[in-house]
């Protein structure tokens, strides 16, 4: 190799033969192997180790040199390169020199993984740690004594305090430390040596973080119980010949339950529109990524198109021949930008920073096809695709570089960020995860508590009819809501109210229509006797008249007797007529104060003494359409039972006056006695046929002034304190 070296001209392949036979070429370590021959002319180098300029090197002796750390400047840093060397020796006689660096670089790291798609299709252990692994997300630093960042595993780094600092300084003992990046806070191990300072730091979990993994374990529940109950149905199905059980009944079950259909109808809505939004968010993002990614690579590959450019028209004093680049300075570049980078000639490798690669044949040293279509052939000012390296899929930027008319091609490999991708994503997704399971639970509250608020008054309302049924009219239901709802119940309440009127009223026409035909029978049969009674007790006192009275006084009173309870049976009779009849009213314009005056002036001569009678109503009331002999007959239906309340002295008051009622005119007709009154449980069967006060009443006045007073349309109301006088309301409309 030395002897037959040209220091005119140093080659690369045979130091890179010594290079691949060491451990430098196994754990690919950023280092250098270089030739000298006896004059101390380099032959041959081989470097991932960025070099400005080469010096004659000649080694004392044939055993190696003690190595040292060989400081330097590097762009605005400094670089530590450990060197070392040792003469080529043939017996005791020198022939050559040999130099080994090895710098020091923290992306070589075996735990720590590299950003070149390069380094890592030569690892024995390429695949990413899984989700559940501990150490997926433990990051890596080197700080200067400055606090500036050598070297990040992640593209940031934490800020040390200035006491986390200090106890660097005071002390080369480790600690942890808690320090915060961005509002998140990490738990961080720090050493520190003469040469920098040791962070390696993992995020504590936060209670977003233990909420998300608990949404990760109820959702895990929630599909181990889906999936137990699909198993059962299946079982049940195939095995048990059961179609009734398992998934069917729950089915039957919920379609049974407007209050199950409610609740998954509340959870559906909560949760659909956050399942839609997530599958749409995750797609966006993902597309996002992958576009960002791909930007990324094209602003990577041109910076590169431009150093390399650069570097040539400073290589060629501005000839710009693209032929005068050589690895050198394509590891330049790399160090540059970071990433590895190959020039090609158009169709062929001319210089790359990782020249071990190509000459192992891992790498072809032909263009690839789809960058030489691109950028050749279709004239792009980039290209991004996909290649492979030993199974790994990696991503390639390409731009051309044109320099005094000469065409070639500049490479950066670049890890596919697939695996970063989803990594974000699926930390997207365990945060829509999280949202899922949160509105999945606000959706089953929501759901609860709309189910109980909707489905509970209607569970009430079905128990209300179904007592409503059975003929309980008294059932009611308590308005808890003020929507429609609560308008349903009350119109429910309403309908209960008027079953139970109607049925009241019901029971009170069949008991009318049964006494008015009692009463029509009573009447009948009393009636018919009476005219022959009457006539034979008139014929008698007329035979004892003609014949001189003999049997008189006697006969005079029994046949005055026998006539009075004929009358007052003829009386009862023509009462009980009436009240079996049913008259159809005529109604007619009345204007109602001169109907009351001829109700109420025969009344007045032979009470004048004893009776004070009063009416008051206006001329200006309005004129009604009633039937006047059916109000006539009511109205003199209330005053007599008026005046038998008064036996001895009293004032008799009849006032009328117009109200307005819901929008409705009104006419009222009060008549106020001052009797003896009556007691609650004579009011509550003041209307009843046949009920009355008084020892010598048929009970029959107040029903017929009710009937009367309902058939013209209006109503009757009595109002009554025993001791102080009783007042009949008659209401008429106008």
């Amino acid at each position: 190799f030395v002897f037959g070296g040209n220091a005119a001209a140093p080659t690369t392949d045979r130091a890179f033969l010594v290079w691949s036979r060491t451990d430098l070429a196994t754990y690919r370590l950023t280092s250098a192997v270089e030739l000298y021959d006896v004059e101390g002319r380099l032959v041959s180098r081989f470097a991932l180790v960025p070099e400005y300029a080469n010096a004659p090197y000649r080694a004392t002796g044939c055993n190696w040199e003690q190595p040292f750390d060989e400081v330097s400047a590097f762009g605005s840093s400094e670089r530590h390169v450990l060197r070392t060397g040792r003469g080529i020796c043939e017996g005791s006689r020198r022939v050559g020199s040999i130099v080994v660096r090895v710098m020091l670089d923290y992306r070589t790291l075996p735990f720590i993984s590299s950003q070149s798609p390069y380094v890592e299709s030569l690892r024995t252990s390429r695949a990413a740690p899984s989700e559940a692994v501990s150490g997926r997300d433990v990051e890596f630093v080197v700080y200067g004594w400055s606090r500036a960042p050598l070297f990040e595993s992640e593209t940031s780094v934490w800020t040390l305090p200035d006491p986390v600092f200090q106890r660097l300084v005071d002390s080369r003992e480790p600690f942890w430390a808690s320090i915060d990046r961005d509002g998140d806070a990490y738990r961080v191990y720090l050493l520190s040596d003469r040469y920098g300072i040791y962070a390696l730091g993992y995020p504590v979990i936060t209670a977003v973080g233990h909420f998300i993994n608990l949404a990760e374990l109820v959702l895990l529940v929630m599909v181990l119980d889906a999936t137990l109950l699909l198993a059962s149905t299946v079982f049940s199905f195939t095995a048990l010949r059961t179609p009734a059980g398992g998934g069917r009944g729950l089915l039957r079950e919920v379609r049974s339950s407007f209050y199950r259909k409610l609740f998954l109808a509340f959870m559906a809505g909560a949760v659909a529109p956050v399942f839609i939004l997530a599958i749409f968010t995750r797609t966006y993002v993902a597309r996002q990524l992958v576009a960002g990614a791909e930007d990324a690579a094209a602003r990577t590959v041109t910076t590169a198109q431009r150093l390399v450019e650069d570097y040539a028209t400073l290589q060629q004093r501005g000839s710009g021949v693209v032929g005068a680049i050589d690895d050198q300075i394509l590891v330049l570049v790399r160090r540059a930008i970071d990433e590895d980078v190959n020039l090609f000639d158009r169709s062929r490798l001319q210089a790359t920073s990782a020249r071990d690669l190509f000459y192992s044949r891992l790498l072809s040293q032909r263009t690839p096809a789809d960058v030489y279509r691109a950028i050749i052939l279709e004239r792009l000012p980039t290209f991004v695709g996909e290649e492979e390296m030993s199974g790994l899929p990696y991503r390639v930027a390409a731009a051309p570089v044109r320099a005094s008319g000469h065409d070639g091609i500049v490479t950066v490999p670049l890890r596919n960020r697939q695996q970063e991708i989803e990594q974000q994503i699926d930390e997207l997704n365990r945060r829509v995860l999280a949202g899922f399971v949160l509105f999945s639970l606000l959706g089953a509250g929501l759901g609860y508590w709309m189910a109980e608020r909707i489905a509970d008054p209607v569970n009430r309302l079905t128990r209300a009819t179904r007592r409503i049924a059975r003929g309980d009219l008294d059932a009611r239901i308590a308005a808890t809501s003020s929507d429609e709802l609560r308008r349903l119940v009350e119109d429910f309440n309403q309908m209960a109210a008027d079953l139970k009127r109607q049925r009241t009223e019901l029971e009170r026409t069949q008991r009318l229509e049964a006494w008015a035909d009692m009463a029509r029978q009573v009447a009948h049969d009393i009636k018919n006797p009476l005219t022959p009674i009457q006539l034979s007790a008139e014929h008698a006192r007329r035979v004892n008249l003609d014949r001189g009275r003999p049997l008189s006084p006697v006969l005079d009173d029994c046949v005055n007797a026998i006539l009075t309870q004929v009358k007052l049976l003829r009386q009862i009779s023509t009462e009980f007529s009436s009240f079996a009849s049913s008259p159809t009213p005529r109604p007619e314009p009345t204007p109602l104060p001169e109907l009351l005056e001829e109700v109420v002036e025969p009344y007045r001569t032979g009470l004048a003494d004893r009776i004070a009678i009063e009416v008051d109503a206006p001329a200006h009331l309005p004129i009604v359409n009633i039937d006047r002999t059916l109000f006539a007959r009511a109205l003199t239906n209330v005053m007599e039972n008026a005046l038998h309340a008064m036996p001895g002295r009293g004032h008799l008051s009849i006032v009328a006056r117009e109200r307005l009622d819901a929008d409705r005119r009104l006419v009222t007709v009060e008549t106020t006695d001052t009797g003896v009154g009556m007691d609650q449980e004579a009011l509550n069967r003041i209307f009843e046929p046949y009920f009355s006060t008084k020892a010598t009443g048929t009970g029959l006045g107040l029903t017929i002034a009710k009937r009367n007073t309902e058939l013209n349309g209006g109503a009757i109301n009595v109002q009554s304190q025993r001791g102080v006088g009783t007042t009949v309301t008659m209401t008429l409309p106008v």
